[in-house]
């Protein structure tokens, strides 16, 4: 293999998770050309990284709705002149404008779907697995070892250094920097508002740390609102960064806490002291994977994972204790030595 492209997965954290394949691949071809293809929202995970040359992004749910943009990635695709493409993400239309940019080996999970697209049908696991090891199984099945499973985000140290400043100031006045994020892409994944705050106010007392809460602008709601329940003010960067900035943010926390979403998968790739909530959603499955990362969720007697989006009480997450994670934050950061000690 010359000319290698990775169809990645339209999510964060789900891209985060397949990030070690491009290592795997210039292990074993150090000599090829790798890219990915991967949704807008998702390509600032790639930036940097030095075993992918080149990012494309295409999602036919947005950038690629028309058929103006399909012909364009299709001639984009055969100048290039990939030879092979692993096809993580199960998209019938991605897989088959591959086959229109005649890129000669496609290699795939075999699906009733996407079976004449494949030159190189891969059997799928015959039973539920964590999703990481679903998608390098792909790449391991095919001949090329992941040796190491750890996410990869880069950060330069520009991006660093643009938060520099804040951190300097933030650590003159605080023996440890905890950032929190109370979102989640759907609402029964999300620790009740007031347990946010009440876990922030209690840090603050007992360990005088600084809180740092992040989230898209679109969540500012939802970040007030934990806002409102802690008496000493917090920093507030909610839709005041990038992916990037968010990653640059993340590496200067000590504690990372979070309901399970991609940036927890983002602070875990980064090898930070990750605490992630779990409720409707399986650790078994999603969960962040690292040294540095601790996973709480409550045992209600539900089926784990149920995936539904209109449970009427929401025990799952309910039941996990501000006392619980604060016991787990506070032995998470005595392991840590403080900056002003």
């Amino acid at each position: 293999m010359n000319r290698i492209l990775v169809v990645t997965p339209n999510w964060l954290g789900d891209c985060v998770m397949a990030t070690p394949a491009f290592r795997a691949l210039k292990n074993k071809y150090p000599d090829s050309y790798a890219a990915v293809m991967t949704p807008e929202r998702t390509r600032e995970v790639f930036q940097n990284n030095p075993f992918i040359d080149d990012i494309i992004t295409f999602d036919e749910r947005d950038n690629g709705r028309s058929l103006f943009a399909k012909i364009k990635l299709i001639l984009t695709l055969k100048k290039k002149k990939f030879d092979t493409v692993f096809l993580i993400h199960r998209s019938w239309t991605r897989a088959f404008l591959c086959f229109l940019a005649e890129i000669k080996t496609r290699v795939g999970y075999n699906r009733s779907k996407n079976f004449l697209l494949l030159t190189n049908r891969i059997d799928p696991p015959a039973e539920n697995i964590h999703r990481q090891d679903y998608y390098l199984g792909l790449f391991e099945k095919y001949g090329i070892p992941v040796t190491d499973k750890s996410g990869e985000v880069f950060i330069t140290a520009d991006e660093q250094k643009k938060y520099a400043d804040f951190f300097g100031e933030t650590r003159k006045r605080n023996a440890f920097i905890v950032g929190l994020n109370p979102s989640a892409n759907w609402d029964l994944k999300r620790w009740p508002a007031e347990n946010f705050s009440k876990l922030a106010d209690t840090l603050v007392k007992e360990t005088n740390c600084g809180i740092v809460l992040i989230g898209e602008e679109k969540e500012r709601k939802l970040i007030e609102e934990v806002k409102s329940g802690i008496r000493m003010k917090p920093y507030d960067l909610c839709g005041k960064t990038t992916l990037r900035d968010l990653a640059a943010i993340i590496s200067g926390c000590d504690i990372f806490i979070s309901n399970d979403s991609g940036p927890a998968h983002l602070a875990a790739a980064m090898g930070i002291n990750t605490l992630v909530l779990f409720g409707p959603t399986a650790k078994e499955l999603t969960g962040p994977r690292g040294q540095a990362v601790k996973i709480i969720n409550s045992s209600v007697g539900c089926k784990i994972p149920c995936y539904k989006t209109n449970c009427a009480d929401n025990l799952c997450m309910k039941k996990i204790t501000v006392e619980e994670v604060l016991a787990e934050t506070k032995k998470i950061l005595a392991a840590k030595k403080s900056p002003q000690q």
